[in-house]
């Protein structure tokens, strides 16, 4: 079991999950980002080590898969409306930072990637 790799994912997601909340000047509700966490875990332990590998090589293929957890642990639910509102801000919309992806869960009507 490649238990390196997931636990890397673990923390940049973790470590992302953080900054976005820190950008929206939010507290992070720091149970539920472990349940994504853990979510995340549970997902990555089921995919062979070549997945693995190219989540850990190419930003573009992890981003997919982290939006599905973000969204499929409940995490997007909390906060929903406040976080909602602020994603429409011109502020956070020209903002470079990769964490605000996560915004695009309350923007896109489309949804990520399936993984």
């Amino acid at each position: 079991m490649a238990t390196e790799p997931v636990q890397t994912l673990r923390e940049e997601y973790r470590v992302h999950l953080q900054t976005f909340y820190a950008h929206l000047n939010l507290a992070p509700p720091y149970h539920s980002i472990e349940k994504a966490v853990q979510h995340l875990s549970n997902t990555l332990r089921t995919k062979p080590d070549s997945f693995l590998q190219a989540l850990l090589k190419d930003p573009e293929k992890k981003w997919p898969l982290y939006e599905k957890i973000f969204e499929a642990s409940g995490l997007s639910q909390k906060h929903r409306g406040i976080i909602k509102q602020l994603a429409l801000t011109s502020a956070l919309s020209t903002s470079k930072d990769e964490s605000l992806r996560f915004l695009r869960v309350f923007t896109d009507t489309s949804s990520p990637e399936p993984c």
